[in-house]
This record gives structure tokens, sequence and C-alpha cells, in this order.
């Protein structure tokens, strides 16, 4: 049964799927939530928990593309890794990727993202409040180094980024026996670090199974192993084809993740959402932390989950959406391990990747799609899924109330797209296929 409002089909029960339909719900409007596999799949379980507007800066970076660069040397480290082999797939997605990375563009990026993350803790804060964000901590993160040079050098760059307004400055840099009053169980690479506080962290499944608890208990309907092959835009709906049949609505909201790009293509929108993987496993340390760990320049985290801790990093693009490399793994282990002592490394459970869809410039699609707008794209949101999921929803739920009116251009879905005039978009005549 239709809401007063309209009845909105949301492709992708991830987390923005699930934000969508949680502030959807909110304005009035029924909602349906069509995924692929089960609710909360691809990566709104599989990540750092991370609540982070002030880390919220864009991807595309020169140490990014150095990295990326580095990793095409057999043995080399990094937290970016790029396939050989991967490169003809995604080089459309690589050379705006590299543009994108110029300082001026870098900070413009930026600049806008905190446009986006301007209501994030307010927003987070309403979610507590109502009962669907429960154990969030804001212990700080710990930022760890082997030296002082290094530790001074990351403050510093913080102390510009508290500057932003998100966070306040970190706290003077400590040395390895104050550290370790902060945190009994730190391995020997970890001399010297700092406490910065501003962000906070949570467990995602957690919040994963509130959010769908709640939009269900709301009237929300969920059809699992539903994956959209086809949307077609009619003069007063939208239909989505299913293999478990068509869906009709009045709007639909694109949030497939990793797997947009199938849907945005036959719409006329070139987003080049591309999957770059990210992996974490479970460990138990004997002391277990309190603290977000930042590891050097690793590019490895580690988040506090009660007696549990969660390792995270990696951004792996090889062509694949979930192919699993236990190398990547064992990588993490290793730049891990010295910075972390009591843990039996080989006894890790839940090794897991998923994919987060990357964008070239760093930022999210959302918009409404030109000559259909009744179909919103809200994807593309990198590694920020989490952090960004809230503030996205209110702007999906004002596009599909105002349509083009309530845009924001910093996210326009069609930014990448050749030409930029009016795509072919189909008519409920005519189906378009992915």
């Amino acid at each position: 049964m239709a809401g007063p409002r309209g009845e909105v089909a949301v492709v992708g029960a991830g987390l923005i799927g699930l934000f969508s339909a949680h502030y959807l719900l909110d304005r009035g409007y029924a909602v349906t939530l069509l995924e692929r596999g089960d609710p909360g799949g691809g990566a709104s379980r599989v990540n750092g928990g991370w609540v982070c507007p002030a880390r919220s800066d864009p991807l595309p970076s020169y140490p990014v593309v150095r990295d990326g660069l580095r990793s095409l040397v057999p043995g080399a480290g990094g937290g970016f890794f790029l396939a050989p082999a991967a490169i003809p797939r995604v080089a459309g997605f690589l050379s705006r990727f590299v543009r994108s990375s110029t300082p001026a563009r870098f900070e413009r990026s930026w600049d806008e993202l905190d446009g986006l993350n301007a209501r994030t803790v307010e927003l987070v804060d309403e979610l507590v409040t109502a009962g669907l964000i429960g154990g969030l901590a804001d212990e700080g993160f710990l930022m760890l180094h082997p030296t002082r040079e290094e530790a001074e050098a990351t403050r510093a760059a913080l102390v510009t980024v508290a500057r932003r307004g998100f966070c306040p400055a970190p706290e003077p840099v400590l040395g390895r026996s104050a550290l370790l009053e902060l945190e009994a169980g730190l391995g020997p690479a970890a001399q010297w670090g700092f406490l910065h506080r501003g962000d906070r962290w949570l467990d995602p499944s957690r919040l994963v199974d509130a959010l769908i608890r709640s939009v269900v208990q709301r009237g929300a309907r969920i059809v699992t192993d539903a994956a959209v092959s086809a949307v077609r835009a009619g003069r007063s709906g939208v239909t989505m084809v299913t293999a478990r049949g068509d869906v009709e609505a009045g709007h639909a909201v694109i949030a497939a993740g990793a797997w947009s790009e199938l849907l945005l293509r036959p719409l006329g929108v070139q987003g080049h959402v591309t999957p770059g993987k990210g992996y974490s496993f479970t460990v138990s340390p004997a002391a277990p932390p309190t603290h977000v760990l930042r590891l050097g320049s690793t590019h490895v985290g580690i988040t506090p989950l009660g007696q549990y801790a969660r390792v995270v990093g990696m951004v792996e693009l090889d062509g694949t959406h979930e192919r699993f490399r236990a190398g990547r793994v064992a990588a993490m282990k290793r730049a891990a391990a010295p910075y972390l002592s009591g843990v039996d490394w080989g006894a890790s459970t839940d090794e897991r990747v998923a994919p987060r869809p990357l964008t070239p410039d760093g930022k999210p699609l959302i918009g409404c799609v030109p000559g259909a707008e009744r179909i919103v794209v809200a994807t593309g949101h990198n590694m920020l899924g989490l952090t960004l999921g809230a503030a996205t929803g209110t702007l999906v739920t004002e596009l599909v109330d105002r349509g083009p009116a309530a845009a924001v251009a910093a996210f326009d879905p069609m930014r990448f797209t050749r030409g930029k005039g009016q795509p072919r978009v189909s008519t409920t005549d005519e189906a378009v296929t992915a």
C-alpha cells in the first residue's frame, strides 16, 4: 500500500539504501528495498565503523596515486593496490582519478564533502537519541608511529585538518611510556603517538541490524535475492525489472553501491563507479584496545569491538567486486603485528572482502537522472558510506520531494558524462538492461 506521499523503490539495502529508506519513511513515503542478496551486504558491515567527518578527505591524492604506481612493482607495500591486468578495464576511471589528485582539485573536493558533512554530527546524535545507534564511542583515535619525526608530521597535518571545524586540534605527542598508559597492549613499533578526538566509531553490523528492524517495523518492505537488471522510466513512475518480477513505484533510488554502474550506464549516466575492495578481519588481543588505532604509514586501522578488535585497510582495484586474495590479509597482518602485542594473528576470524564504490574525484553521485527525474542516484561514497549515510539520506528525500530543485551541483551524477547533453532514457515502452 502506498504511503500518503507515494511509493519509492530503493535499489540496494546497504547503508546508503537503509539511511535513504529511514528518512523517506519519516517524510511519509512507502518504501520497498530491493537487494541482490541479503540486506546489509557489500561493504556495509565490512568496515571500521568510523563516523569521521574530520577524516572525510577525498581518496584521489598524490600519496594514493604514488601507492598505486608502486603497487605495480612486485613486493611493494602501500595501501592502494592496482592489478596490472585490471588497468584496461578501469582506464577511464584511473585517468580521471589522476586528474582529480592535484592539490587544487583535492582541496576543492574536500571542501564540497565538508558541505555534505555539515549536518553529520547533528544527524548522528539524533539517531542515537532515537535508539538507532548504540555503542557510539568517542574515546579518540590514537595515532601511532615508530619515530617522533613521523608522529610530529602527522600531528601537524591534523592541526590543519582541525581548522576545518569538525574536530579539535590533536593532543601533544607522547612517548612510549605515556602511550602504554593509554593502551597496555601496544607493540614495539608504537614508540610515539598522540590522541586525536572528534571522530567516533561503532559496530557497523549493529547499526545495519538496527536500521533494518526500524524500517521494517515502520512498514518498509525488503525483497531479497532481487538483483535489479533493468530500469524503466515512465511518465508517472518507474519500473524495476528483477528476477522475481517487476516492481512499480512512483520514484526509484539507485543505491546499489559498487554495482550501481551497471544500472547507470543504460540511463545515460557515466559515473565511473568502480569497485575498490577493502579487507577486514577480527582478532582477540590479550589487552583489547579502547581507542581506534591508526598504525603509522601502514594504511591499516584497528577498531575496538569489546573483547575483539577489527583490523581494516587496503584499497584494491583488480577489476572484480568480491574476489578474496589471502595475500592482502597477510600483508595487513605483517603491517599491524609490530603495533599490537598479545595477538595470535594466525587465529584471526571473519576474514572478509567487500567492494567500496569509488568515484574518480572521491565524491558521491547524488542527484536526479536528467530526463528521468523520478530516478534518484545515491552511490559512489568511496570509503565514507557510514559517515555520509545520514546526510545522503536526507538529501535523497529532498530530491524525491522536490526533484532537481534540491540538487547539489558538487554531486551531480552527470559530471563525468561526455557531452552532458540530454541522455537517452527509456520509458515504460522500452527496457533498459544492464
